[in-house]
């Protein structure tokens, strides 16, 4: 069989193996996080947050269109799975384009053949089973997509590498300047590799001295090392225990830049003969820095600012600038071509076909001139899409500051970590990076945030085995190896720096570090060649030569894509992962017809617009984002724009231009009206609701409304605060309003006393409840909990749908989980109404059953205090046999509690109590012996616990006594 043959053969049983992989594991439909407003966008070719990514828009929206069976959802999230399959045949070719570099292309027989290409495989499938490229390539996110744009950069940059010499070649650098363009409508993860293109062609074409090139990149090193040792000098000199202002940080980063500037000049002045050579590996890095700068920020960010410059924000003449800019540029292509300038001449083609892979950001300017659903910092202007590119509604953050927040919840940094470097070093690096490379290939602790390393898992031999292959790949060529390393470094620890991420983060971010993990996986590929060539070398028996070549390969194919496919594959199964959905759905049903629904978060946003926009359902409500309100061309969209002919605006008393100049304001904590006209009054009589004798008499309720921030010792109300209540009194009680169980108490701006429990979101209502239990309204809740539909109602129509809790071959992460929390405590909240309302002790306790039958303990565990309270209801109902079946489920809610230390055992309510009530309750006298000694031990002053267990072993005496 011909070596093209074999090649062709295993690189398509890869393909297939990883296609398979995520066809068949892709989320089924709408998944959390961003893929919900992705989704959205590209059915309707909308605008989305920032950047926007209109490629991405336009490929969805051809999915869209393919007759897929199934979910719309599903067909996005293909996109990302067959991405993926083609990323990974992509690393296949990559390894062994990477091999044959320093091998050559020559193959004496089959095994020599197959000792490059298995190898290749193994490496390609170690990234396909890796956790992060899975779980990216089974959603509708940027990342999947944006990693096989860099992929292909690589790719095409191998295959010039390879045929350098050959006329023609410069098509494969033109073909990855136009994906970079491409890249940029996607995720600047992909633009970063232009700076790999850029050195593989200075050392492919300019170096011819390869010793000299070999000591300039020796000088890098120790360059780089210098540069550190003068960056953490200086980082750890930042130990102050106070949130810097904006003005502080920017005077450090300035600071800095001029100290970093003038040691790197000292360096190149010192060592310059090492340096400043036509051999220099400096070349390379200022060429590819050069070339990414053009694309990024030179395309990208200053291009658009260009036009806004020159035509002002008059559309049409922006596009004619545009494409004078692009005619010009071919103009000085022919003209130095004519002039046998090749260098230039291709360097400037790129440019220009780089600019041409970005236009694709003129459908976020076309589309956000439409009245669409979804337009996100509205850039119908140039004006307006320099601060789309410019991401300004994410605020500004330092670049050398390593410590900078003033947010409350971050003040943590100051305290825990003794200076910037501190906190550089063990977060930024080793926890938001180097944790994740562990994840990936050492083995993932858990799917809790902040989760360690578990080497258990796969034994860290995919990771030692990257190692080698980095060793190795050193060994046989360092000149690409360096490539590949910088490639690492750029793509992983680079992006870690620039984004600067404080301390605690809404989420782990280990998807954005998918090009460094490509990189591993490469590693693992070679780590796999060498032991083959280090068993060849050392062995001389060819038989022993033989055995030890398939001894190699198939225990590198068990411990690491085996491996990682078995521990990898049930958290990242998600094919009958309904729970998004669900919860999408079931959200939008808790509201009454022209509902203005108050939410919060990605999570309780992005899945309804799915929703909505998708699916077609419920778009007669509204759904305010807080977060977004408190930004001016979102609550003017929200006023004046309706989404769907079903949907009426957002009332709003504010102008257009008010809206424009809103600002937190100062604010004393006091007590603020809500007018209640007789009209509304009237309807509510109607309906037989009594309401406060002080509302019909004063045409008003009353309310208390705190500062919602503070600006040093000053109180504020937000943006979001102002808006919420202007939005009630322009609403005049025509309309539901709704506020999200998701939103925080700082986002209900003091109306708990008049929200009133519906499931998965408070109605606001003109009248207060008798006590914090009896704010349910009971009919509501019981139809939502009680009538599961079949199918789903595009309108109005109460009935949760739990689909997919129960199903054991369901993952449950952390955010599942707490979502399935916010489901619990709607049971807990009925379970209490019918206990001390209702007086029915065992309706509650039928209640709870149902829960448990939806979403069981053992699928879903349980915290500790509402462990506690299934106790306390089963206990009141008599059900002490719930309470034992239910024991192991509660036992282990209280003992990770423990295990964390959440609290201590003096408050009333904790899990200590709570063990040791449920075991006196059960009669677990043996458990509640050891459990009572245990806390001795950690509380030997406290007496009570001594007689407890004194009284405890007189009674076992007794009992044994009696016998």
């Amino acid at each position: 069989m011909k070596t093209t043959h074999i090649k062709f053969i295993i690189g398509i049983i890869v393909f297939l193996i990883s296609a398979l992989q995520f066809i068949f594991t892709a989320q089924v439909s709408v998944p959390f996080w961003d893929p919900g407003e992705l989704s959205a966008a590209a059915y309707y070719l909308q605008v989305p947050h920032p950047p926007g990514g209109p490629l991405f828009s336009i490929v969805g929206r051809i999915f869209y269109m393919l007759p897929i069976p199934g979910d719309l959802g599903y067909r996005m999230n293909l996109l990302s799975a067959l991405a993926s399959a083609f990323t990974v045949l992509l690393l296949y070719l990559i390894i062994i384009k990477v091999i044959e570099n320093f091998k050559g292309k020559a193959y004496n027989d089959i095994i020599s053949s197959l000792s490059t290409f298995i190898p290749a495989a193994i490496g390609a499938l170690a990234l396909s089973f890796c956790d992060t490229f899975w779980f990216n390539g089974v959603e509708s996110n940027y990342f999947a997509a944006s990693t096989l744009l860099y992929t292909l950069i690589i790719w095409f940059t191998l295959i010039w590498n390879e045929k350098a010499d050959e006329p023609g070649s410069e098509r494969y650098i033109l073909i990855s300047a136009y994906i970079a363009g491409l890249s940029g409508g996607l995720h600047l993860m992909s633009v970063l590799t232009i700076f790999i293109v850029g050195l593989v062609i200075v050392l492919r074409k300019y170096i011819n001295n390869d010793a000299e090139c070999l000591n300039s990149l020796y000088t890098f090193g120790i360059n780089v090392i210098f540069l550190l040792a003068i960056a953490f000098l200086i980082w750890g000199g930042e130990s102050s225990t106070e949130p810097p202002t904006q003005e502080a940080y920017k005077a450090f980063d300035r600071r800095f830049l001029l100290i970093m500037t003038f040691a790197m000049a000292g360096f190149v002045v010192l060592f310059r003969k090492k340096i400043l050579h036509k051999n220099s590996y400096y070349i390379g890095l200022v060429v590819g820095a050069v070339a990414t700068a053009i694309v990024f920020p030179g395309i990208i960010r200053y291009l658009p600012r260009l036009l806004l410059y020159i035509a002002g924000d008059h559309l049409e003449m922006g596009l004619i600038v545009l494409v004078a800019i692009m005619l010009m540029l071919g103009y000085f292509a022919y003209s130095l071509s004519k002039k046998k300038k090749n260098e230039l001449t291709l360097g400037i083609i790129c440019i220009l076909l780089a600019i041409f892979g970005f236009t694709t950001y003129t459908l976020i300017v076309i589309r956000a001139n439409k009245n669409i659903p979804m337009n996100e910092n509205d850039p119908s202007t140039f004006a307006r899409l320099v601060t789309y590119l410019d991401r300004e509604q994410y605020g500004d953050f330092p670049t050398f500051k390593r410590r900078w927040s003033n947010e409350a919840e971050k003040s943590g940094i100051y305290k825990n970590y003794s200076s910037d470097l501190d906190f550089f070093l063990r977060y930024q690096m080793a926890h938001m990076f180097n944790r994740y490379v562990g994840w990936n290939f050492i083995g993932r602790e858990s799917y809790v945030q902040d989760a360690g390393i578990d080497w258990k898992k796969l034994f860290g031999i995919p990771f030692f085995l990257g190692l080698f292959g980095l060793f190795y790949h050193f060994r046989k060529d360092w000149k690409m190896a360096s490539v590949f390393l910088l490639a690492f470094v750029v793509m992983g620890y680079l992006i870690a720096y620039y984004q600067n991420q404080q301390e605690p983060q809404p989420r782990d971010r280990e998807y954005f570090y998918c090009g460094a993990y490509l990189v591993f996986a490469l590693w693992i590929g070679l780590g796999v060649k060498g032991l083959l060539d280090l068993a060849s070398e050392k062995i001389k028996n060819l038989l022993l030569q033989k055995s030890s070549f398939w001894g190699i390969i198939v225990l590198s194919v068990f411990f690491v894509p085996v491996r990682m496919f078995q521990v990898n594959f049930y958290p990242n199964d998600r094919s009958n992962n309904w729970i998004p959905w669900d919860f999408a759905y079931n959200m939008l049903q808790t509201c009454e017809k022209d509902a203005i629904l108050f939410t919060q978060g990605d999570n309780d946003t992005f899945p309804l617009w799915y929703m909505q926009d998708v699916e077609g359902v419920r778009r007669d409500v509204r759904v305010v984002n807080l977060s977004l309100a408190n930004t001016s061309w979102y609550m003017k969209q929200l006023k004046n724009k309706p989404a769907y002919p079903e949907a009426k605006p957002v009332p709003l008393n504010m102008s257009d231009e008010k809206l424009e100049q809103l600002m937190p304001i100062q604010w004393e904590p006091k007590e603020i009206p809500i007018p209640v006209s007789k009209e509304v009054i009237e309807k509510y009589l109607q309906k037989g609701i009594k309401l406060d004798s002080s509302v019909i008499n004063n045409g008003k309720i009353t309310f208390f409304l705190n500062s919602t921030v503070q600006f040093r010792n000053i109180g504020a109300l937000r943006i979001q605060d102002i808006i919420v209540y202007d939005i009630i009194l322009a609403n005049n009680w025509e309309r539901p309003i709704y506020f999200a169980t998701t939103c925080g108490p700082d986002a209900r701006i003091g109306l708990d006393e008049y929200l009133w429990f519906h499931g998965l979101a408070l109605k606001l209502e003109p009248y207060k409840a008798p006590s914090s239990i009896a704010n349910l309204n009971k009919e509501v809740v019981e139809a939502n909990l009680f009538n599961q539909p079949e199918g789903y109602s595009k309108t109005p129509q109460y009935g949760y749908k739990f689909r997919s809790i129960a199903d054991p071959d369901v993952f449950i992460d952390e955010n599942t989980n707490r979502i399935i929390t916010n489901y619990r405590s709607i049971f807990h909240r009925l379970a209490l109404y019918y206990t001390y309302i209702n007086k029915d002790n065992k309706k509650a306790a039928e209640i709870l059953d149902l829960m448990e039958k939806l979403m069981p303990g053992k699928k879903a565990p349980y915290g500790w205090y509402l462990a506690k309270e299934l106790t306390k209801y089963y206990y009141t109902a008599g059900r002490i046999d719930r309470i034992k079946e239910l024991l192991p489920e509660i036992e282990s809610a209280c003992f990770e509690a423990l295990e964390k230390r959440e609290t201590q055992f003096h408050p009333y309510y904790n899990p200590y109590k709570t063990l040791v009530e449920i075991y006196e309750v059960t009669g677990e006298k043996e458990k509640l012996l050891n459990l009572l000694s245990r806390l001795i031990e950690l509380y030997p002053t406290d007496n009570s616990l001594k007689q407890k267990k004194k009284a405890l072993e007189d009674s076992l005496t007794k009992a044994t006594f009696s016998k």
